[in-house]
């Protein structure tokens, strides 16, 4: 609890600064999200790259954070952070974050080894199949609650492709261009053995979530989304989505 109260009262300048001045935002993401957020990357990653050029077309600066998810959805409902830059909608997140129209799509998929006879054709067609799975990881809803399918469990998406390439389990799954990205700088030798499974597990949209503490969350959720909506149209959207997928190459053929 200490801890706690130190970490907000270093922020209360911060949560003053924005209610007083309020197109000046403070925007966070977990930094462990790439390519979709991640420090090291061009723009600190994909989507956060388009957050930040959305909200300032619209008229706002923006102060990058990174913290961990627990803490960001905290500190959501306290209105520590305005907005965070990469939420999936869930109702229980709704009630204290004001969501925008997606501006990303996340498909998650299952990869294969290219000899492993195997389509997805919803969940039964998992039956003896076995799956590596990501501790604590919010894949899909249904998918999480099924309890007769083989699955086994690890810290992280590189333990299971390391799996996956040594026959321990027939199936992983990810967000499609985690996938790329992942195998790309830390597998690349692995790309001839991998494929994609052709049928997506689910798709999910991509928001920003801006704290409903904030006086303005209604206005900032309508700018970020016509922000969007123009750059589309303008051909910077896709400018930017280009950028980033320089460096997060598809999987070999």
């Amino acid at each position: 609890m200490k801890n706690f109260t130190r970490w907000i009262a270093g922020l209360l300048p911060g949560l003053v600064a924005s209610t007083v001045m309020a197109l000046d935002l403070s925007v966070v993401h977990t930094g462990n999200w790439p390519p979709y957020s991640a420090e090291e990357l061009p723009g600190q990653g994909l989507a956060v790259d388009l957050v930040t050029t959305a909200l300032k077309r619209a008229g706002y600066t923006t102060q990058l954070r990174v913290d961990t998810l627990d803490r960001i959805l905290e500190g959501s409902q306290l209105g520590v952070y305005d907005v965070f830059a990469t939420p999936w909608y869930s109702d229980e997140r709704n009630r204290y974050l004001a969501f925008s129209e997606p501006y990303l799509e996340s498909t998650i998929r299952f990869i294969r080894r290219k000899e492993t006879r195997f389509d997805y054709d919803g969940l039964p067609s998992l039956k003896g199949m076995k799956i590596g799975i990501v501790k604590d990881y919010a894949y899909d809803e249904a998918f999480s609650q099924l309890r007769d399918l083989n699955t086994t469990s690890e810290r992280n998406l590189i333990q299971n492709l390391l799996k996956l390439t040594q026959r321990r389990i027939d199936l992983t799954l990810d967000d499609e261009l985690v996938l790329q990205y992942e195998i790309n700088r830390f597998l690349p030798h692995t790309q001839t053995q991998l494929e994609f499974v052709s049928e997506p597990l689910a798709v999910r949209g991509v928001h920003i979530g801006v704290s409903r503490k904030h006086p303005e969350y209604a206005r900032i959720v309508a700018d970020f989304n016509a922000a969007i909506a123009a750059m589309k149209k303008d051909g910077s959207y896709n400018k930017i989505v280009q950028q980033h997928m320089a460096y997060i190459k598809p999987l070999a053929e």
